[in-house]
């Protein structure tokens, strides 16, 4: 059976309309859609957006919540002078936020294996990347 992968929840499901159908509509894709576009928002717009809603008891009380921004509470905090601001785990392109219970976000780091019997002695093009990823700052230089 043919399958269809869906990049904003981060799984298969049949590949038929009726599958694809019952998928789009449900609550967590919708609310992956959301966060996803969400991303892409000036943080300006989503502190007002935030500041429109009533305090979350469980944020103010532990100082954590596990929906994130699609809490339908207030995670707004102030500053010093009165400023308000919103946590950077709450912020949507923020690493911490990622994992604050809206979403599974799967950090897919490619484990290569080269197969046995393979010379040592590979063309860089031919090896795996480094885990810590390609130097970017010497391209210049590359040609």
């Amino acid at each position: 059976m043919k399958k269809y992968y869906c990049d904003f929840c981060d799984r298969s499901i049949p590949d038929n309309p009726e599958a694809r159908r019952k998928h789009v509509s449900g609550t967590q894709h919708q609310m992956n859609v959301k966060m996803h576009y969400d991303s892409y928002r000036d943080v300006t717009e989503i502190l007002n957006e935030q500041m429109q809603k009533p305090p979350c008891r469980k944020f103010t009380t532990t100082g954590s919540c596990e929906y994130g921004l699609s809490c339908r509470y207030s995670h707004v905090m102030y500053d010093a002078q009165g400023n308000p601001f919103l946590p950077p785990s709450f912020l949507p392109n923020s690493e911490s936020s990622q994992g604050s219970g809206h979403r599974k976000e799967s950090k897919r780091v490619p484990k290569f294996k080269l197969p046995p019997g393979l010379p040592s002695d590979l063309p860089p093009s031919l090896k795996p990347p480094p885990p810590q990823g390609y130097d970017w700052s010497n391209m210049e230089e590359w040609g």
